[in-house]
């Protein structure tokens, strides 16, 4: 039986789900302020960043397998045929179209867009391709197992409400994104992160969700770099 229904638990092992939930959200803030070094390169500054989440990974897993002795990810996954992969991914990416129009909303009625720490990331990554395919691996495989592998699973054993992990979860991966200081990147966090979550809840399959986060961000990033240099 998927470990995900039972609810069975006990109040130590709900304290023991909602401090690995605490450590999953507020780890990779904390340990991103104590890597800032003055003087660094701020190319280098991401790249070595990136490695605050696979830190994150490696301690969840810890955690899960020492303090909840359970895997990391405890939904079962379900396999699918190629042709089903393919068609989940390209869909989710089309829906990510949809999540950043919804997220422009709030430019029609005239809300002034904070967008300068994105350009200056998007500076910073002109003609780094390496870079690029790097930050956005690391994003799709790291956030994917983070948020919905391990945040979403954990909610769902301690709420009964299916639809409320989503939500929790998805409030978690937009405040992930609270450093660009941008309301379309926060609204469109949140929306992937609904649709994700109702993909993850139904099929079972991260593989999907790490591809389709991978690309989502490298073909977007790609993108914008090459949009910058042709206004350059």
């Amino acid at each position: 039986m998927d470990e995900a229904i039972n609810r069975n638990i006990s109040r130590k092992q709900t304290v023991i789900f909602i401090s690995g939930i605490v450590i999953a959200i507020l780890f990779p803030f904390v340990l991103s302020i104590l890597i800032r070094y003055p003087g660094n390169n701020p190319a280098d500054k991401i790249f070595y960043s990136r490695f605050t989440f696979w830190a994150e990974v490696l301690l969840l897993m810890l955690y899960a397998s020492k303090a909840e002795h359970r895997k990391l990810l405890i939904w079962n996954e379900k396999k699918t045929d190629v042709g089903f992969f393919l068609a989940s991914v390209i869909v989710l990416y089309l829906l990510s179209w949809v999540c950043s129009i919804v997220g422009a909303v709030p430019r029609f009625f005239g809300y002034h867009e904070n967008n300068g720490l994105m350009k200056k990331i998007v500076m910073l990554l002109v003609g780094r391709h390496w870079l690029i395919f790097f930050v956005c691996f690391t994003a799709g495989v790291t956030e994917e197992l983070i948020f919905r592998g391990y945040v979403m699973t954990r909610l769902s054993l301690l709420f009964k409400n299916k639809y409320l992990p989503i939500i929790l979860s998805a409030l978690g991966f937009s405040a992930l994104h609270y450093g660009y200081k941008n309301l379309h990147e926060l609204i469109f966090a949140f929306l992937i992160g609904i649709i994700f979550g109702i993909y993850y809840q139904k099929y079972r399959n991260i593989k999907v969700l790490v591809v389709a986060h991978f690309a989502i961000d490298f073909i977007n990033m790609e993108m914008l770099t090459h949009f910058y240099k042709l206004m350059k």
